[in-house]
């Protein structure tokens, strides 16, 4: 035990304390109204910044942007060599930088960046980048690694992949979480999207999931050939239009895995990876609330199906 462990957890555990939870995102999502929604999001930690007349996607920027602040408060607290749990945490919405970035190069619309400060890996840089293929360098001098392509698809799947193999390689709590993650990866890409994973991404998956994946020919064919630490979140899924189930039984999973171990409080490495995982599964079903609030009532079925 160190005193950085022991005070990061006490903080972290705080932080948890300031969560809306599954009842408080719920009440999110079901207002009849958008201002009722952006009203009960702006009593909450998430929207304290939320300007009177915010719309859905400048709440969603405000609500990670909030995330990403307890991270950088609880990465203050971590014993040195610690920050790293703090930047994985973050990865998620670095990738949405990115990929908003990358959008607006292509002349679309995209999500309005994330301020990341000490915690970001390559953002700063790839803001700066002029064309996708700038993109592709500066993420490959980075701890992303090369995405093995200059268009979004690549990019985002390439991302995807190496956040899974950082999270894989760093916190034995998340092992399983980034493994199901890269089974699920696989499994989008393929028969959801029907697009090839480029070399590079194809290679990188060789050596995390084994080479046996490629020869998959539908999901459960693919469950059937990846080890059992990765197949168990495409388990009784038969079908591309069945994927959403896997989504939702690895969320389940991290919360699972992670109450528990946050709970004991223990000063540990382990102890801080289950909060910060606990800070994104919140942050996922705030952002799923923003969605479907004001939406018809058969719209609280959806959220109550994918933010469990």
């Amino acid at each position: 035990m160190t005193a950085g462990w022991a005070a990061s957890v006490t903080r972290g555990r705080s932080l948890l304390d300031r969560t809306v939870g599954l009842d408080g995102a719920r009440f999110i999502a079901a207002a009849p109204s958008w201002a009722e929604a952006r009203s009960a999001l702006a009593a909450t930690p998430y929207g304290r910044d939320l300007a009177a007349d915010a719309g859905r996607a400048e709440a969603r920027r405000v609500a990670a942007a909030s995330t990403v602040w307890h991270f950088r408060v609880l990465a203050g607290w971590l014993p040195p060599g610690g920050a790293g749990l703090a930047r994985l945490a973050v990865a998620p919405v670095e990738i949405s930088n990115i990929e908003g970035h990358l959008a607006r190069l292509s002349g679309s619309d995209g999500e309005q960046a994330v301020p990341l400060g000490s915690l970001a890996v390559a953002w700063p840089r790839v803001s700066a980048a002029a064309n996708e293929a700038d993109v592709r360098s500066v993420l490959s001098r980075s701890a992303w690694g090369d995405p093995g392509g200059t268009d979004a698809v690549s990019i985002a799947a390439g991302l995807r992949i190496a956040w899974a193999r950082r999270v894989r390689g760093a916190a034995e709590l998340a092992r399983p979480w980034a493994m199901g993650g890269l089974a699920l990866v696989v499994a989008r890409e393929r028969w959801a999207f029907d697009r090839d994973i480029n070399d590079a991404a194809a290679h990188e998956l060789d050596r995390l999931l084994s080479r046996h994946w490629r020869a998959a020919t539908s999901v459960p064919d693919l469950a059937d050939r990846l080890p059992r630490s990765a197949s168990w979140v495409l388990a009784d899924v038969d079908t591309p239009d069945e994927l959403w189930r896997c989504e939702l039984a690895l969320l389940r999973r991290v919360v699972a895995d992670s109450s528990p171990v946050a709970a004991a409080g223990r000063y540990s490495a382990a102890t801080v990876v289950a909060i910060a995982a606990l800070l994104l599964v919140d942050l996922t079903r705030v952002t799923a609330a923003i969605e479907v609030a004001a939406s018809e009532p058969s719209r609280i079925e959806v959220f109550d199906a994918v933010a469990a």
